[in-house]
């Protein structure tokens, strides 16, 4: 591998890395100063030292859709509902924007200024920008890139999540408000399930003996069709306590039924879908009258982490009970919960102090 200076017909300087093959042909490319010319080559050798050959001339003949064709051929790992997002965010908003560029056209400025362009919260921009930069990296990896543009994009901070947390009378009201099918309001704000978690229960996976709920599948509603995968995460698959008070809320929707039931269903049988649901209970119109309009279905999910918390749940229970795939999540979502703990800190240096100092004497005056 070798860096030469030459200059162009105007006269201005250039430098040129060339590098070898496995086949024994030789490729170049060009740089406006030294400093960039010596960056490029030491990528490349270590990319050779994993096993990536970096091949321009492959990559100006390959197009952003055609790498994403092949990336998302890779993707055996996701749920439909996953695959179903990369799809409409390919659809919608990278292809209109990188589809037809080389892979070796995509620059940097590019895609700050797409990213900037974008008129959505900043949660969004990072979620269409994730698409292209797991398509660039793929690149990366079959070679046709040295190192991937999209790696160093600068997004707006993100919005702090504000959670709604009910309280146990209003969890009850909100139950009650919902008729004939409230009793899934119970379920998830004293289970902290999912709602695919909830539509995948089986009558098997309910045992009420030992109040225990195992959390086995999840189900994803893609294109009107509900289907089966797993849990979120590996930690997603758990065993969840079931309060007392739950007990004869289940009891009255298994039994009786075979165990390879669906637990949860419709007043017609079927595989209880959120959307159906929340059209038969009128959720927006109950919660409103519940002084919560902007409560969502997950929102009884943190209402579960609200009244464990109350209740005496330390941190580590909560992530086990709720699925998180590490404490640090648990941590960092519910933060909040903890704020009325902060009083028993100041209150020890008080007590130390004292210890120390002895109790403050009043002012006379």
């Amino acid at each position: 591998m070798s860096i030469t200076k030459y200059r162009t017909s105007s006269g201005a300087a250039r430098w040129r890395v060339t590098w070898r093959l496995p086949d024994g042909h030789t490729r170049s490319k060009a740089f406006g100063t030294l400093r960039e010319a010596r960056a490029f080559e030491a990528e490349t050798i270590t990319a050779r030292t994993r096993g990536v050959v970096f091949d321009p001339r492959r990559g100006d003949a390959v197009p952003v859709s055609a790498m994403y064709a092949s990336w998302l051929a890779t993707r055996q790992d996701v749920t439909p509902k996953v695959r179903r997002g990369f799809e409409d965010n390919w659809r919608l908003h990278v292809a209109p924007a990188f589809g037809t560029w080389p892979v070796t056209k995509v620059d940097r400025e590019s895609i700050q200024a797409w990213v900037n362009a974008m008129d959505c919260s900043p949660r969004t921009k990072r979620w269409r920008h994730s698409l292209l930069r797991m398509i660039l990296a793929h690149a990366v990896a079959d070679g046709l890139l040295v190192k991937s543009p999209a790696e160093r994009t600068v997004f707006p901070p993100l919005d702090l999540a504000e959670h709604l947390y009910l309280t146990h009378a209003e969890v009850g009201e909100l139950a009650t408000r919902c008729g004939a099918q409230g009793d899934i309001v119970r379920i998830l704000a004293y289970t902290g399930l999912r709602w695919g978690e909830l539509t995948g229960l089986n009558v098997a996976d309910v045992d009420l003996v030992r109040r225990r709920i195992a959390v086995r599948r999840s189900m994803t509603q893609v294109g009107g069709t509900l289907m089966t995968g797993k849990p979120k995460s590996r930690a997603g698959i758990r065993t969840v306590p079931l309060p007392r008070s739950l007990v004869p809320v289940l009891a009255a929707r298994i039994d009786g039924r075979p165990r390879t039931a669906p637990a949860v269903t419709s007043p017609r049988g079927a595989r209880l879908s959120r959307e159906n649901w929340v059209r038969a209970v009128r959720w927006r119109e109950q919660v409103t009258a519940l002084g919560y309009p902007t409560l969502r279905v997950h929102d009884l999910r943190h209402t579960y982490a609200s009244l464990a918390r109350a209740a005496g749940a330390d941190l580590r229970l909560l992530q086990v009970a709720m699925g998180h795939a590490s404490i640090t999540v648990t941590a960092h979502t519910y933060a909040d919960l903890f704020d009325g703990e902060l009083d028993a800190v100041a209150d020890a240096l008080d007590a130390r102090v004292v210890e120390i100092t002895g109790p403050a004497v009043p002012d006379e005056r």
